[in-house]
């Protein structure tokens, strides 16, 4: 049997032409913390980057048939509800007594940190959340009804604290929710437009120098 001697000419991946490409703008650290941040956050693939606004676009869809126009006074009193959870979720006794009187058992929310597709994944996540916490207060700014579909917007200014974040130290952070009723005035969709980048991770040690040194150079 005859070999050959000719060599295999080779093509570098996409990935590593990409690194090479990226690695003199970033420098060793900028390059080491996107690596760092690539790991944490699980993010290895495109579609991975866009499970919100897909998850999102979904449930919308899947929840259209129970949506409600409500009357003034039925928005106003699922509004009204809606919003003192918003600004009582750091009590734990609180989030059990009226979780069920704000969420409908299949309801979505996107936090931009978690996906929760039903009442009692909800439910566990603001408790979990609560006790992490050792100060949380939140001011609705603004309400505004969408101009398609049933929906509202509540634009709010969020202040919390936890030994883990700025040295718990209080963390202001601004952000909007859209939510959707249903006929009981229950929420079936609530999704949260927030920097979580600049409202939570910029504020978790190691990472956070990271996340502030990438965003400059950008």
């Amino acid at each position: 049997m005859k070999t050959s001697n000719q060599k295999r000419t080779s093509h570098p991946s996409p990935i590593l032409s990409g690194i090479k490409t990226i690695f003199p703008w970033l420098g060793w650290v900028g390059f080491s913390m996107c690596i760092a941040l690539f790991l944490i956050t699980g993010c290895s693939q495109n579609k991975n980057m866009n499970e919100q606004a897909l998850t999102y676009y979904k449930a919308k869809t899947a929840s259209a048939p129970q949506t409600a126009d409500l009357s003034e006074a039925e928005s106003k009193a699922a509004l009204d509800r809606f919003s003192k959870f918003l600004q009582d979720i750091g009590s734990e006794e609180f989030i059990e007594r009226e979780i069920s009187n704000v969420y409908a058992e299949n309801a979505y929310l996107n936090d931009t940190l978690k996906t929760l597709t039903n009442r009692g994944e909800i439910k566990q996540h603001f408790i979990k959340t609560s006790k992490v916490m050792t100060g949380y207060s939140l001011e609705i700014e603004d309400i505004s009804k969408s101009t398609t579909g049933n929906g509202y917007y509540l634009r709010w200014t969020m202040k919390f604290s936890a030994p883990k974040l700025a040295s718990g130290k209080e963390i202001v952070s601004i952000g909007m929710s859209h939510v959707v009723f249903d006929k009981d005035g229950k929420a079936l969709i609530h999704q949260d437009f927030w920097d979580s980048t600049s409202g939570m991770f910029e504020h978790v040690s190691v990472i956070g120098g990271g996340i502030r040194m990438i965003k400059k150079r950008l």
